[in-house]
């Protein structure tokens, strides 16, 4: 299974992506709009969603805005993490969702609710962000591994 980081500043993340590629040895793709991620989702499995809030839909957005986001597509254009979350909600086995984010609003953060297990600050110190994924993923396995 591979990890997927969703962010439109693809150089913050891009050192991390290879760090972690090497390190766990399963692939880590880097995409940096809504439209691109979901297609990937949709296509494979992925274990774990490193996203932002702040992302862009894309260059299709009508492809994954369903009629009620639509709606609404002037004030969600930059929010875009919102419309990747709920579509994360509809995948059976949904991957780890991490949130890495410089959003302070805590409207916005508390709409990701449950969904998210761990929340990163933006920009987050390299060894931050790695430590925090490596930890999600150590208790994602130990929770799915009851032996240890």
């Amino acid at each position: 299974m591979s990890l997927l980081f969703v962010d439109d500043e693809t150089e913050n993340v891009s050192l991390a992506a290879s760090i972690l590629e090497d390190a766990l040895g399963e692939p880590v793709i880097v995409v940096d709009t809504v439209e691109d991620a979901v297609a990937l989702l949709h296509d494979q499995p992925f274990k774990l969603v490193v996203m932002d809030l702040f992302i862009p839909l894309g260059a299709h957005p009508d492809r994954v805005l369903g009629p009620r986001a639509r709606r609404y597509q002037a004030q969600v254009d930059h929010l875009g993490g919102l419309v990747l979350l709920e579509e994360l909600d509809r995948l059976e086995d949904g991957p780890i969702v991490i949130s890495h984010t410089a959003c302070t609003d805590h409207v916005l953060l508390e709409l990701f609710g449950d969904r998210v297990a761990r929340r990163i600050p933006k920009p987050a110190p390299m060894d931050t962000l790695l430590q925090n994924i490596m930890e999600v993923l150590e208790e994602a396995r130990r929770s799915s591994n009851p032996f240890g």
